[in-house]
């Protein structure tokens, strides 16, 4: 009889599963609430022929993940729920001309619910699947994740599966390679590739010291005062890398987060029928993004 499994090969399960998918970047189910808040710098960007603004782009958001950790256990099966919501404030150009040139923001949302079901073949394996139905913008879909967690080595765990996600901005399948890894007490590598990959340092208690690189991006359904030559998508992603710090001031459950870099590759584009229709090709920038979270 298969036994459920350890706490340990649970967590680094769920630590990949919950970051499988882009626009959602809950980091592991430690974590019960997350508020966090990111700037991006200003860029050039290609003003489409006929709309108005400024030659410029700048992006904001705010995200809040709340997760439920245990919803029923039995036998070697367990179930987790999630959701998520995120709201990105775009300077995009606008189809209707303005007297003073301006780039008002456009909002755009994300939210969505998560089911998790992390199941044990026996006591290397644990198969993952997560489910993200939910609003992308104006459009509903449900967004996924598989793959299967293999211990290696009591210090180790790789696995390997797929997603169908919008991490690229465009919903696609991805090929994902998981890895956690505690080589000392101190160090933690922990990465779902190509979504992210983070080497931490915990130099003392209530302290953790690190450097990443991720990927966040979604597909975007435009409503009809949104889309620019005829568009109905629009495809956003920003791959960054940076430096992060996780700092819990009283040694609790609560913790402050911090982290900043630069972007590294962006996409910016408007679609149609699943094709690019206007690429207004964002230059790289610095960012900062600041937070939050209560842990179990």
């Amino acid at each position: 009889m298969f036994r459920f499994p350890s706490a340990r090969v649970v967590f680094a399960a769920i630590h990949g599963a919950a970051l499988t998918l882009p626009v959602a970047p809950l980091h592991a189910q430690r974590e019960q609430v997350t508020v966090r808040a990111e700037a991006l710098g200003a860029t050039s960007i290609v003003v489409p022929a006929g709309t108005a603004g400024r030659p410029d782009y700048g992006q904001r958001s705010l995200q809040l993940t709340l997760a439920h950790r245990q919803v029923r256990q039995q036998g070697n099966t367990m179930i987790l729920l999630g959701g998520l919501w995120r709201a990105v404030d775009a300077d995009l150009p606008q189809i209707s001309p303005r007297a003073t040139g301006a780039n008002p923001p456009s909002t755009l949302h994300v939210a969505h619910a998560e089911v998790m079901v992390l199941k044990t073949l026996n006591d290397r394996h644990t198969v993952i699947s997560t489910l993200r139905p939910g609003i992308y913008g104006t459009q509903f879909r449900v967004e996924g994740a598989a793959f299967v967690d293999r211990i290696v080595s009591p210090r180790t765990t790789l696995g390997g599966g797929l997603s169908y996600a919008s991490s690229y901005g465009k919903l696609l399948p991805i090929p994902v390679l998981h890895i956690v890894s505690r080589p000392s007490k101190r160090i933690l590598i922990d990465a779902l590739l190509p979504a992210r990959g983070e080497v931490w340092w915990m130099p003392r208690k209530g302290l953790d010291l690190g450097v990443n690189a991720a990927l966040t991006g979604a597909q975007y359904g435009l409503p009809q005062a949104l889309q620019i030559n005829r568009a109905d998508a629009l495809w956003l992603a920003n791959a960054t890398v940076g430096t992060q710090v996780r700092w819990a001031p009283n040694g609790g459950k609560w913790q402050l987060l911090l982290d900043g870099g630069t972007t590294v590759l962006r996409r910016l584009e408007y679609a149609r029928n699943g094709e690019t229709v206007t690429d207004l090709a964002p230059g790289n920038v610095p960012y900062l993004r600041v937070g939050a979270q209560k842990l179990f």
